[in-house]
């Protein structure tokens, strides 16, 4: 009845599955570095220089394109007096009462 409840198989045996079939870190580091290094070849230079910089441009520069700073623009390019009477006609005058 509870034979749901015991493992299928020993946790020995799944330690040494586990480590045989994992390579060695300095084998993954090596592949990994050849990838890199195909991939750069593949690419070219020139052409990683001009992502890099496009990136680096696109972190410079403000993103406009969310609506609290388009409400931040609209608000600053608004008339003062304009602005007042609408922020009062926002906020209730009988705050302190319950």
């Amino acid at each position: 009845m509870w034979n749901w409840l015991k493992r299928k198989k020993s946790p020995e045996s799944l330690v040494q599955q586990t480590t045989e079939d994992k390579f060695s870190r300095t084998e993954i580091v090596a592949n990994a570095m050849k990838n890199l290094q195909d991939a750069r070849h593949k690419i070219g230079e020139e052409r990683l220089q001009q992502l890099a910089s496009l990136i680096l441009q696109k972190k410079t520069e403000k993103d406009d394109t969310s609506p609290a700073e388009q409400a931040k623009k609209i608000i600053a390019q608004m008339d003062k007096a304009k602005l007042g009477q609408l922020m009062q006609l926002m906020v209730q005058d009988n705050q302190t009462k319950h």
